[in-house]
């Protein structure tokens, strides 16, 4: 089953439809996962089921060149159909169906071709408000088992490294 880019997703506002759409990318991973290792066939991408999504970075700026991969500009909608995603794809059995993994904590990424080098220059209010509002629905909300760091560097610090981002919030 194939579904559209993120962007169109979100272009429903129908956090009930990206659940389901989690929900049968999740019951499709664990059916070729379990064949895979029960006949003992398939490559080294059938040997987990760690999905590198939601990609819940907003999405302002046309030179980072990526926006189809997120939900667009609004952090309330992003955080909304981001826990919704989460929920399909982990379930709500016993055992995870495939662990999610939101991304890119927590401002942007950048522009593509500069996207390691990026400093994303963002106010105290703008944090808050905009970029960490999906991040913590995604943690608090959605239970999501992992958030990968930005490439990019925010507000001087390494996203990845930071003492402020990943220590303090």
């Amino acid at each position: 089953t194939v579904f559209p880019q993120a962007i169109a997703m979100a272009a429903t506002f129908d956090s009930e439809a990206l659940r389901r759409m989690g929900s049968i990318t999740s019951t499709e991973a664990r059916a070729i996962y379990n064949e895979a290792n029960r006949t003992g066939k398939g490559g080294i991408q059938y040997k987990g089921l760690t999905f590198w999504t939601p990609n819940i970075n907003i999405f302002r700026d046309p030179r980072w060149g990526r926006g189809h991969e997120t939900y667009g500009e609004d952090p309330f909608l992003t955080a909304r159909l981001g826990v919704s995603f989460i929920k399909g794809l982990q379930g709500n059995g016993e055992t995870m169906k495939v662990a999610a993994c939101a991304k890119h904590f927590a401002v942007h990424s950048g522009p593509e071709a500069i996207r390691h080098e990026f400093d994303a220059v963002v106010s105290q209010k703008d944090l808050y408000e905009t970029y960490l509002p999906a991040f913590e629905a995604a943690v608090k909300e959605g239970g999501v088992e992992a958030v990968m760091g930005g490439y990019n560097r925010t507000n001087g610090e390494p996203s990845c490294g930071s003492k402020t981002l990943l220590k303090k919030i």
